[in-house]
């Protein structure tokens, strides 16, 4: 049986800006694909200015920048990122960081990184990296080293946003965006559910779209109304009106009331929220499309963020031969779509109400939210090193008291990028939840927990994890049962864990059997030690055991200090070593 799971205890500060060795698995990305440049960039950086001293900064900006778009926006690569998404990025980030210190008009952070991204945009240009449009790495140079592009220009209009909560929820309540979701609210918890049959399919979508056609203008087409409705139902669940997991059919979820209650303060929040899932839905890059609909994704972006720096794009403005008549006219069509939506403005160009602007911009909000922190000294002792001293908090897992004779998973644990391989084969049972699951991977590769992790379905749509304040899961671990997961032979999951050092495993079936005797779970096979925590990540523990040729002992660390405080040589240890023995004994203590 499981145990309860320890919370991971928060640190002081926003999750965005996870500090110490903490990364989030965006950051991480970042991180590794700017370390594999460097030494390149160093070198290019020496070559073109005389003087590779700067490199360290100017990745260093990048990467902080980056990994905010990271955060923000899926990232494809260090080397390919989209450049108008990328913009808006940097003028939120530089617009937040200048709100925190509102006397400061030097103007200094916008010199640094507009330099840093000049730099690194040569660089990626003249070494032929950049694998994303050129067309578009080109505009975000001119863009950049245009004359102070944040600068409020004479001539440029900016929008006024709302400035108070009572503004804001004031013109939330008049777009129609929030009209349709009411209404698919109500539809999907009532009508809805005849078309369900257990998943949103092609006739309840359809259906869906039926229900709200009143409310789009004329020159919308059946397409476009069913894909609006589809993320309308997506944003409702994501704001948490609409519940789809807790039972058979839809039904309201915990914030439905103050998205269908009238327009205050009180109910801000919620409607908020819906607004901006619905923008990150509508902006978000289509999955699967064709080169003409990516291109009207990409130009429709660029006309919003156009709008939010007051230069509105014309409605209509001769198309540029730069884009392809399919794709110009495409583009046309989303803004005529958003504006059916009530997230452009009618008129002579594509302009966007100022709670839009606000939405689209506002990156990191919850970074002005201080941090709450429950103060309780009734029976937990201070713990200035984060070590947990509080016995109660997690309480030993209740051992069985009959044989277990359900159906037992064997799966096979490989760990990514290691050479030689690493990996163990463990039996399994399927009453298991994940949390388990990860209790077991701890103990085969000889870990001690103490980073975050977080598991992922196929093509890493949903993902798996603790309750902790700074890593977000779509599901809680402790309550999705191995046998919901993991089925059928060729079943898979995977698994990170130390997102700074990231380690990652693959989780296979091998076999499904359907009762078996003796110790379980146990390991029944594997090969190698695990790497050491926090030994560098896979290619540097590959590198210090491919250095001594397999055939040699490593030497932990000199990191632990005797009664004098003096270091003590750490123990030598073979690398190839695997003990099922010891990890069964392990297994067995904690199961």
């Amino acid at each position: 049986m499981a145990k309860k799971k320890k919370k991971q205890k928060p640190k002081q500060g926003h999750p965005a800006r996870l500090q110490g060795d903490v990364l989030s698995m965006e950051r991480a990305k970042v991180k590794r694909g700017l370390d594999a440049l460097a030494p390149q960039f160093t070198r290019w950086l020496e070559a073109q200015h005389g003087d590779s001293e700067l490199a360290p900064m100017v990745l260093a900006a990048v990467g902080e920048t980056l990994s905010y778009y990271a955060e923000a926006i899926e990232l494809r690569g260090v080397t390919d990122f989209d450049p108008p998404q990328l913009f808006t990025v940097l003028n939120a980030t530089i617009d937040f960081e200048e709100a925190e210190d509102p006397d400061d008009d030097s103007g200094e952070l916008r010199e640094l990184v507009f330099t840093a991204w000049t730099v690194y945009l040569d660089f990626l240009r003249e070494n032929d990296l950049w694998t994303g449009d050129p067309v578009g790495l080109e505009w975000l140079l001119e863009t950049i080293n245009s004359d102070d592009p944040f600068s409020e220009r004479s001539d440029t209009k900016l929008l006024d946003v709302p400035e108070s909560a009572e503004e804001a929820v004031a013109e939330i309540g008049q777009m129609q965006v929030l009209k349709m979701g009411r209404v698919l609210l109500t539809w999907a918890t009532t009508k809805g559910r005849d078309y369900w049959n257990a998943g949103p399919g092609p006739k309840y979508i359809s259906q869906a779209a039926q229900a709200v056609h009143e409310l789009f203008s004329k020159d919308i087409d059946t397409s476009s109304r069913q894909y609006a409705a589809s993320i309308v139902l997506s944003a409702l669940e994501t704001a948490g009106a609409l519940d789809t997991t807790t039972g058979a059919v839809p039904v309201h979820g915990k914030n439905a009331h103050d998205l269908v209650a009238p327009e205050d303060v009180a109910n801000y929040e919620s409607k908020y929220t819906y607004l901006k899932a619905v923008l990150d839905l509508l902006l978000a890059q289509p999955e699967q499309s064709e080169g003409e609909s990516l291109e009207s994704w990409g130009l429709s972006n660029l006309w919003l963020l156009k709008a939010i720096d007051g230069e509105a794009q014309l409605v209509a403005e001769e198309r540029s031969e730069t884009f392809s008549e399919a794709g110009w006219s495409g583009a046309h069509q989303r803004m005529a779509l958003l504006r059916s939506l009530g997230l452009a403005e009618e008129g002579r160009a594509y302009t966007i109400p100022g709670i839009v602007r606000l939405a689209l911009t506002d990156l990191d909000d919850d970074a002005q939210q201080p941090t709450q922190i429950e103060e309780s000294t009734s029976h937990v002792t201070v713990d200035p090193f984060e070590l947990s001293f509080d016995e109660d908090e997690e309480p030993k897992r209740l051992k069985r008291t009959e044989p277990y004779k359900g159906k037992v998973l064997q799966l096979k644990l490989a760990l990514r990028d290691v050479k030689p391989p690493i990996w163990r084969r463990v039996l399994v049972p399927s009453d298991l939840n994940l949390a388990d699951l990860h209790d077991i991977i701890q103990i085969s590769f000889d870990w001690s927990d103490s980073h975050l992790h977080q598991f992922h379905g196929p093509n890493y749509k949903v993902s798996y994890g603790p309750e902790n304040p700074y890593m977000k899961s779509d599901k809680d671990e402790s309550t999705v049962l191995l046998s919901k997961l993991l089925k059928n032979p060729k079943d898979r999951l995977s698994y990170s864990y130390d997102f700074g050092d990231d380690w990652r495993i693959g989780i296979v079936v091998e076999d499904v059997l359907k009762s078996v005797d003796g110790q379980l779970p146990r390991c029944i096979g594997g090969r190698r030690m695990g790497p050491l925590e926090d030994s560098g990540g896979p290619w540097n523990w590959s590198d210090m055991v491919q250095e001594l040729k397999n055939d040699q002992p490593l030497t932990m660390m000199e990191d632990v200090l005797d009664e004098e405080g003096e270091p003590v040589p750490g123990e030598d240890f073979d690398p190839a070593v695997f003990s099922i023995e010891e990890i069964n004994e392990n297994l067995d203590r904690e199961f």
